[in-house]
């Protein structure tokens, strides 16, 4: 570090080593950034790499030759973190170079920069010269086993808990980076064979993420052998359950269908939900399955079930099979999971089916099912301003508590539809609950330009100066915050008698 550096950087230092000088379009570069600390604390903002691409190329006719400089990408590796005086603290990175990159010649080259953000002083940073080389331009680029290990060091632990926390490192990795993971494959499929309780378990969610749109013949029989385990617990069963609904499309649609059909309605009621939240929006047999289950002697299956059916809301003949479903059904489990199925159905033509069945609705006797109109109303088009006006009406002026206050809160996502204010000012001021009239007064910001809410609101202040009240203002308040009225409010409050108040406010003044 130069002089200048050393006057004006602090004592801070940055160093940068590559795993490997050497890598090609598709491939992976690796390495460890080093942060010194300086002479005193200091905050890191944030570390970035990037990898840098210098092109010289001569002009004829002139002396001065063409300069290509891009960034081709840029990795945060570290933000917001404390950085202690003197202190060292390394960072891995990891990043692929872009397909498509030419190789380095004469007149290219690479580079690979790090530069820390660090308020106060001159950043430091660091370069290390890439060598980019020919390779194949394959997508399925796998990483080397060992540099997985590494990564994930506490695959290799002999601590239960630390080698269940790698598990779960691998995988939400696997969500991003699952193709170039699966040389671990055959190492998770040995625990789901042979760990513990808790590593099976941990083991088998990781693999079914690992290869889930990979699945291979092999694949298959490990989630078979594993769902034979004798004695296996439920919990483990339930990613079996994951696992399988994941595969459906890719070999284990029998698998599924046989599970759709045990004996046990948890079973059944978690394939229900798999199909909804981890198989392929629609697959051959998907909806067959849906339309079988949503039938079943148990409510908690029918009403997962017809969850399920979000993948088909373009699909008429399965929505107005859900409409029908609620006068049929007693379950009010089920009746909730229809109307909800039913919401963004106005999307495919059926607005009409859909606000008819919430106006019909609002005479279910049972509360849950006129608390999912009131969860699900800010989906519906503004054109139905009218049929939207008398519905929420009707519910806020529910005879049950919840139900108003649900529908209270959803004025919070009706800022498109001003013309409604009038309806949960009413609710400010004639609720028989105080939790209700504090939900609708912090709800009811959206509806109003900031001038006349910070007004309205400060006329709630000079009669109400409890801290419930305040936290009710200050949830208002976020929606204007960016305004100057809403700022000196805002600032009245975190000047205020509440000090978690106070808190919450000067967090909205700040970010």
């Amino acid at each position: 570090m130069g002089l200048l550096d050393s006057m004006f950087g602090g004592g801070t230092n940055l160093e940068m080593t590559l795993d490997t000088p050497q890598a090609s379009a598709g491939g992976v570069v690796g390495g460890t950034v080093t942060l010194t600390g300086g002479k005193k604390p200091m905050k890191l903002t944030e570390l970035t790499v990037r990898l840098l691409y210098v092109c010289v190329e001569s002009v004829e006719g002139s002396a001065l030759p063409k300069i290509d400089t891009r960034i081709l990408l840029t990795q945060i590796v570290a933000a917001g973190e404390e950085l202690p005086a003197g202190a060292r603290q390394g960072y891995t990175f990891r990043f692929t170079v872009p397909h498509g990159t030419a190789t380095t010649a004469h007149n290219a080259s690479y580079s690979v920069l790090a530069c820390a953000d660090i308020p106060g002083v001159k950043d430091p940073s660091a370069r290390a010269d890439l060598r980019v080389v020919d390779a194949s331009d394959d997508e399925q680029r796998l990483l080397p086993i060992e540099e997985i290990f590494s990564r994930f060091s506490g695959l290799r632990s002999q601590n239960q808990e630390e080698l269940c926390e790698a598990l779960r490192e691998v995988f939400l990795a696997c969500y991003s980076e699952g193709s170039q993971l699966m040389e671990v494959e055959p190492f998770l499929a040995n625990l789901v064979r042979q760990g513990t309780v808790d590593v099976r378990r941990a083991a088998l969610e990781a693999w079914g993420n690992l290869i889930d749109n990979r699945v291979r013949p092999h694949h298959l029989e490990t989630l078979y052998a594993a769902a034979n385990v004798p004695g296996l617990d439920a919990e483990t069963f339930d990613q079996v359950i994951v696992a399988a609904c994941k595969f459906a499309e890719e070999g284990a649609y029998h698998m599924v269908q046989n599970l759709a059909q045990h004996q046990d309605p948890h079973v059944r009621k978690e394939v229900a939900s798999g199909l909804r939240f981890h198989a392929a929006d629609k697959f051959n047999g998907k909806r067959e399955l849906l339309i079988a289950l949503a039938q079943d002697p148990d409510a908690g299956v029918r009403a997962a079930a017809v969850g399920g059916f979000s993948s088909y809301r373009d699909d008429h003949q399965i929505m107005h099979g859900v409409a029908s479903q609620i006068d049929r059904d007693p379950s009010p489990e089920v009746q909730a999971a229809c109307v909800s199925a039913l919401g963004l159905a106005h999307h495919h033509g059926m607005g009409e089916l859909t606000i008819t069945v919430y106006e019909k609705q609002l005479a279910n006797p049972n509360s849950a099912v006129r608390k999912e109109i009131a969860e699900g109303l800010h989906w519906q088009p503004k054109e139905q301003l009218q049929r939207i006006w008398r519905i929420a009406e009707k519910l806020l002026q529910d005879q049950d508590e919840d139900v108003r206050r649900a529908m209270a809160f959803q004025f919070h996502n009706l800022s498109e539809m001003p013309q409604l204010f009038p309806l949960i000012k009413n609710t400010v001021e004639n609720d028989a609950s105080p939790e209700v009239r504090r939900e609708a007064l912090g709800s009811m910001a959206g509806l109003l330009p900031p001038e006349q809410i910070v007004a309205f609101y400060g006329q709630v202040m000079s009669r109400d100066q409890s801290e419930e009240m305040a936290w009710s203002i200050l949830s208002g308040l976020r929606t204007h915050r960016e305004h100057p009225a809403a700022k000196k409010m805002l600032l009245a409050l975190a000047n205020g008698p509440h000090q978690d108040v106070g808190n919450a406010a000067r967090e909205e003044l700040t970010n």
